[in-house]
């Protein structure tokens, strides 16, 4: 396990990174308001992502990983990462960049768990994710 959460934290730095960069650009650079901002922000960092973690962090067959089982785990991770953000946004306790710290890594710790447990299949086993 502590392989793949050095990977995985590996990975969030670059998708954090992504993340961080694209809202900064579309609010302060482009003049977006921080919540729609965010919402192109996680696309970007979403499909970074998720390619890095299966292929580097899991070593995953992309192609035998449950797909749907990714989406629902992102969606979950989106929805926590989106209500901690905006909410600390909207009421004022941190500006952009503070609530995305906070909303990204909770999100993250979210994530790293069900993503190992119920997504990506090792390249060197065929069952699927809930059989392992």
């Amino acid at each position: 396990m502590l392989p793949h959460l050095v990977k995985f934290l590996q990975v969030g730095a670059v998708g954090f990174a992504i993340d961080a960069f694209v809202l900064w650009l579309l609010v302060y650079q482009v003049g977006w308001s921080p919540i729609l901002s965010r919402g192109f922000s996680f696309v970007a960092t979403i499909i970074v992502t998720f390619i890095l973690n299966a292929r580097y962090t899991f070593s995953a067959d992309i192609r035998a990983s449950s797909k749907s089982r990714y989406v629902l785990v992102q969606v979950a991770g989106v929805v926590l990462n989106f209500s901690v953000y905006s909410g600390l946004v909207l009421t004022g306790w941190l500006g952009p960049l503070g609530a995305l710290v906070v909303g990204s890594a909770l999100a993250s710790a979210h994530n790293f768990l069900m993503l190992r447990r119920f997504v990506f299949v090792p390249v060197t086993s065929k069952a699927p994710p809930a059989a392992r």
